[in-house]
């Protein structure tokens, strides 16, 4: 055993930081209502270590869908302690004049929600800020958020009404529902109201302890992604038994999973079903309105849409049914495009020739203008937006006029990362010239499974002289080879140029470079060797993008509906 004196101290920074409580905290539970009556009567408040408020209206809407759902909302925790008067207490952007209160409660977590529920349901000016200007529309038993228009205004009832007994009287006696709407909207109000939200009560002076509290809930915990939220609302039977459309996003994974290509990510699988259903797959889709899940397309259709838009994808340039010669998804330089692929193949199975290498040159300029680029959210909204059913052809014209076409192209070597959209292009450039070793080529396959180091460097980063690094970190410094060693510049060492030609030459390494390589002169090795990486992959690129050729579109595109030739 050791000796407790001679074992290391613990460090302190957190210990110091993360100041213990006296005691748990009290569970309790309140109701809206009362909530609300205390807030009104300044004896909940926001404390200054508090964030600012970062909710939208959106978030707003649905917290108060959750509520009349019957959801939970999560528990609330408070600080207690004495107030003293204060006129500047802040509800959402209203003010209050909030009085001394001996038992005060500050906000510790639930801030956000306590805030949405107050400045929306109690009558406050919130001094022209419509975050909080909700109403309920009791015809389609839904809150909204936004101007009402005039005939709108006596049949959507204002939150704020709907806070109160007395408001909600005056709206009801002054509006256009009928006896059964009035009555639901009441149920409504009773809802709202009497929910009950669990809460946690801290007792102590030690403001450090509550901070510490404060930090730690709010540095803990990751919020679902929009793949899991899809998952968790679509992957299953709902609570009556009734099955709904059901979207298991792992078996679309391996529906796309085809010759190698391996699973796309679930959650680029989820956008390419938003996308083919219509719906804006930037978007997370408990973001949607509730007839959404109407719009969606049927799993088996969107499984077979996947399949073609893989083989599309894997397709060689000059086959019969070409394609853009991507032979897996961790080699696609933009995940965008194998969303609007999806959505076209849904769209358009059965493609024709003339229209699968036009699609192939969208992919390609894409790539070459960065139309694609994950950042360009815009942009990627416009494509999708832009193919539309029964207009292929003019689909296919507005997909090629976004890619847009570059005047020239001149490739420039990054630092490689295989997850980066430039070190893919280069990794599918060095494989279209068939990268062999002594004994045969070598499998792209192989190399996929080698994770991180699909291409390996020659000579290790660390090994090159300073001013020689950063050229060291691009693909000048990478091979696609197949071998256990990290570095290769050892192995490379021992091949010869009259024995190896072909398998050199497939690496992009001439005997100049060979004999460059040998003597270890890396400065000239990388120098040469980067500048035909940068010509072949600009050559690539524009070859697969057709740069400065003509646009050849399907051959009826050139006809009118009469079945006249359009005019040049």
């Amino acid at each position: 055993m050791v000796d407790p004196a001679e074992r290391p101290e613990p460090s302190t920074s957190s210990s110091a930081l993360y100041v213990p409580l006296p005691k748990p905290p009290a569970a309790f539970s309140l109701t809206v209502r009362k909530l609300l009556g205390r807030v009104q009567e300044g004896a909940i408040r926001v404390p200054s270590f508090q964030r600012p408020l970062r909710w939208t209206s959106s978030d707003v809407v649905k917290l108060f869908d959750s509520v009349l759902k019957g959801y939970p909302i999560g528990s609330l925790l408070f600080w207690k302690r004495k107030f003293e008067r204060e006129p500047q207490v802040r509800v959402g952007s209203a003010i209050l004049d909030a009085p001394a209160v001996d038992d005060g409660w500050s906000i510790v977590d639930g801030q956000q929600r306590i805030t949405a529920l107050a400045a929306s349901l109690l009558e406050l000016d919130q001094r022209g800020d419509v975050t909080w200007d909700l109403c309920f529309d009791p015809v389609n038993n839904v809150f909204l958020h936004g101007p009402v228009s005039p005939a709108e205004a006596r049949r959507h009832v204002p939150l704020r009404a709907l806070g109160d007994l007395r408001r909600l009287g005056r709206f009801l006696r002054d509006c256009d529902l009928s006896e059964e709407e009035q009555s639901r909207v009441e149920e409504v109000q009773q809802r709202l109201l009497d929910y009950e939200v669990p809460g946690y009560l801290l007792e102590t002076d030690d403001v450090d302890a509550v901070r510490a509290v404060f930090a730690r809930l709010n540095s803990t915990g990751v919020r679902m992604r929009a793949d899991e939220v899809f998952q968790a609302l679509l992957g299953a039977s709902d609570a009556r038994g009734v099955r709904r459309r059901r979207f298991d996003l792992g078996e679309l994974q391996r529906a796309a999973d085809i010759d190698g290509f391996g699973e796309p990510p679930r959650n680029e699988v989820m956008k390419a079903v938003l996308a083919m259903s219509g719906l804006d797959p930037s978007k997370r889709f408990d973001d949607f309105q509730e007839d959404a899940l109407g719009k969606l397309v049927a799993p088996e259709d969107a499984a077979e849409a996947l399949r073609q838009t893989v083989a599309f994808l894997q397709a060689p340039v000059h086959a019969s049914e070409p394609g853009a010669e991507i032979p897996a998804y961790a080699f696609i330089p933009y995940p965008v495009v194998f969303v609007i692929l999806a959505q076209w193949f849904y769209l358009f199975p059965g493609s024709s020739e003339p229209t699968r290498r036009a699609l192939a040159q969208w992919l390609w300029r894409g790539v070459a203008t960065g139309v694609h680029e994950r950042a360009a959210v815009s942009a990627m909204r416009r494509q999708v937006r832009s193919i539309r059913a029964a207009e292929e052809t003019e689909s296919l014209q507005r997909l090629l006029d976004a890619a847009g076409e570059p005047p020239s192209l001149e490739w420039s070597l990054d630092p490689f990362h295989a997850n980066h959209a430039a070190s893919r292009v280069e990794i599918l450039a060095l494989l279209s010239l068939g990268p062999r070793d002594p004994n045969g080529p070598v499998s792209w396959r192989a190399l996929l499974a080698s994770g991180a180091r699909v291409a390996r460097e020659i000579f290790r980063v660390d090994a090159v002289d300073p001013p020689l690094r950063m050229l060291a970190r691009t693909a000048a410094n990478r091979v696609l080879l197949d071998t256990s060693h990290s570095h290769l510049r050892t192995q490379l060492h021992r091949w010869s140029w009259h024995e190896h030609r072909d398998a050199l030459e497939s690496h992009l390494i001439d005997e100049a470079g060979l004999e460059e390589l040998q003597r270890n002169d890396m400065q000239t090795f990388l120098e040469r060797r980067g500048a035909r990486v940068r010509a072949l992959v600009s050559r690539f690129v524009a070859q697969r993008a057709s740069l400065g050729a003509p646009r050849i579109l399907p051959v009826e595109s050139y006809f009118d509906r009469h079945g006249e030739t359009s005019a040049p």
